[in-house]
């Protein structure tokens, strides 16, 4: 079969490979890029594993033994470390990772399966993946009603659909105009910049050291920042005075876990949010890289839409 594999950073080949091995071979139907695709490209990336890797993680298709359509989720914890006994799956300390979605076919675990619902195109369905994140990320914040969204990425803009859905006052940061049009379109309001020390709950969705910093530079007195873009490896120095004498609480928020991919796909199959507001172009696998490296749709926030078929 074929299928894109990465054999070193900025090095993406399409070739043909073996048949996938797995509990369950999928037939990918769908596969939807990010921006962590932008960075296992250009930098590698620890869940990639060594060289050469299989790429992709957004997938959606048809489970070759029974017909299903199903969503092939990037994750299955071990449930049996500290954090999976106490129900916090998405930081598993033995995590499966499932990479692969860049391909004719790819074989997983049954447990990282989910149902589609009837009726959801198969590159919503593969967008369930990163909307399930922002599920968890608008999780851990707080319930205040006003709400800034550090960049206007597509994860930036889901966070802000998903506020907006639950009654927020939604303000998208982004120092694009076509972003912040985009942040408008989905219910919230799209703005170059907002006052320093003047938002109660701040949404990073950048992940850059100089973006964590803006993001503590918005935040009230008493706030909630929760970082949802991920920094490079390494340390990033943070204001130690907003932290203590503000109380500028900060956190992290990262992946999902299995609930929350399927209260993403509900969201996506009933029209509380829409796939098509983040969708970019088809492409096959051929044409991939050169889409990765030059995005078709200039300053918009989108995701391709890859069809192995294609």
């Amino acid at each position: 079969m074929r299928a894109a594999i990465l054999h070193g950073p900025g090095d993406l080949r399409v070739e043909e490979v073996a048949e996938p091995a797995g509990e369950v071979v999928v037939e990918v139907r769908a596969a939807t890029t990010c921006g962590t695709d932008l960075k296992m490209l250009r930098h590698g990336h620890p869940t990639l594993g060594a060289y050469p890797a299989p790429f992709g993680h957004e997938t959606a298709g048809v489970r070759i033994d029974s017909g299903e359509r199903v969503l092939v989720g990037d994750s299955v914890p071990c449930g049996v470390c500290a954090p999976c006994r106490a129900g916090a799956t998405h930081l598993c300390r033995a995590m499966t990772w499932v990479l692969g979605g860049f391909a004719e076919r790819i074989g997983a675990p049954a447990a990282a399966l989910h149902l589609v619902p009837d009726g959801l195109p198969f590159a919503a369905a593969a967008m369930a993946e990163p909307l399930a994140a922002c599920v968890h990320a608008v999780g851990r914040g707080t319930r205040e009603r006003e709400v800034a969204v550090l960049g206007g990425g597509t994860i930036g803009l889901m966070l802000a659909r998903l506020l907006v859905l639950d009654g927020r006052d939604v303000a998208v940061v982004d120092r694009h105009h076509e972003r912040r049009a985009q942040a408008d379109d989905l219910g919230a309001r799209g703005v170059a910049a907002l006052d320093a020390e003047s938002v109660p709950l701040v949404f990073e969705a950048v992940g850059r050291p100089d973006a964590w910093h803006a993001a503590m530079g918005l935040a009230a007195p008493g706030a909630r920042v929760v970082m949802v873009g991920g920094c490079p490896p390494g340390d990033v120095a943070l204001p130690a005075a907003r932290i203590h004498y503000d109380e500028v609480d900060v956190v992290g928020a990262f992946h999902h876990r299995p609930a929350e991919v399927d209260e993403a796909l509900a969201l996506l199959s009933n029209g509380a949010v829409d796939h098509a507001a983040f969708a970019g172009p088809v492409v096959g696998l051929d044409g991939l890289l050169e889409a990765l490296v030059e995005p078709p749709w200039g300053a918009e926030a989108r995701k391709l839409v890859v069809d192995p078929g294609r």
